[in-house]
């Protein structure tokens, strides 16, 4: 969505217009979704992104239009998985900790340029992973391969290469655990968006570490 066409937007929604609204809503909410997904659990996920959007229709009148509002959607839906995940953290005490965390990195990023979505289809990006993949174990490459890139489950994987399902989720996580040490951190939450890798999932897989 170029600059012009998101003014034009959103001033036609300001004014109440329900199908400016609309086209805002299906442009931004999956991207906005990818976003808050990354962050908490995809159930509390869709609540905080219908929120936001809600927030904005009903507050319409009082909206600034400025160049780079989707910013300020993302700024919003951060700030609403911040206050989820403190409030929920004597709950699941390690994976809040980890997701706050994870949280607060991604805030980090949306206030420095703001260009976090953009650089998910840079290919500089995926010529650093395949280049990063080559370095790690052949049957660790292909399980990452099948699972993230052609979207297999680890159950079926286990099945096509003849491995212990628990094999597969060691592998992931060792896998993800190289590309975490040899990536900046903005690279890793742009492999994490894209690929939607949680803070749950990190820890799930660990498990199978750990055992």
């Amino acid at each position: 969505m170029n600059c012009s066409w998101e003014n034009k937007i959103l001033i036609d929604l300001q004014r109440g217009n329900r199908e400016a609204f609309n086209e805002f809503f299906c442009f931004y909410f999956p991207r906005l979704l990818a976003y808050t997904s990354s962050i908490v659990n995809h159930k509390i996920a869709e609540d905080i992104t219908q929120d936001v959007f809600l927030y904005v229709w009903e507050n319409r009148k009082r909206l600034t239009i400025s160049k780079g509002f989707h910013s300020y959607l993302f700024q919003a839906a951060y700030t609403r998985c911040i206050d989820y995940l403190k409030k929920n953290q004597s709950a699941e005490k390690y994976n809040s900790r980890v997701m706050l965390e994870h949280a607060y990195i991604y805030g980090n990023l949306l206030n420095d340029d703001g260009k976090i979505l953009e650089e998910l289809y840079a290919k500089d990006f995926y010529k650093q992973l395949y280049s990063l993949l080559e370095e790690i174990p052949a049957q660790r490459r292909e399980v990452f391969v099948l699972a993230y890139i052609h979207g297999v489950k680890t159950k079926e994987i286990a099945e096509i290469l003849d491995i212990p399902h628990r094999t597969v989720e060691s592998h992931l996580y060792l896998a993800l655990k190289y590309l975490k040490k040899n990536m900046t951190s903005k690279d890793f939450l742009v492999l994490c968006q894209l690929f939607s890798i949680t803070p749950q999932l990190l820890s799930v897989l660990s498990q199978a570490v750990r055992i």
